[in-house]
């Protein structure tokens, strides 16, 4: 996988967005990943493997990032009844008009 400057800035840009501690560290052997700067969560939760390049490891971290957020945004146990019902009624007065 090779990726270009401009598409490697914008990928750094988007994760420090959202993780301002973030930065790339290499492993005893010589691989890549990205450290959130936390607790590392993602990188364990997802089992992302270390990579050959700075570029992959940040590439990947962005990638599972976008995962993450889908998952979160949909899951079952983040939809309580009060907002469900305050979706459906939002949705009911738009279509009201």
């Amino acid at each position: 996988m090779v990726i270009d400057k401009k598409e490697f800035a914008k990928i750094k840009r988007k994760v420090i967005k959202q993780y301002p501690k973030a930065k790339t560290v290499v492993d005893s052997n010589g691989l890549y990943y990205v450290y959130d700067g936390e607790d590392n969560f993602l990188t364990k939760e997802y089992m992302i493997p270390n990579q050959k390049t700075v570029a992959e490891a940040w590439y990947w971290f962005a990638d599972t990032m976008k995962i993450n957020q889908n998952i979160e945004r949909t899951h079952p146990k983040r939809m309580d009844l009060k907002s469900f019902e305050a979706k459906f009624a939002r949705l009911s007065k738009r279509n009201r008009k």
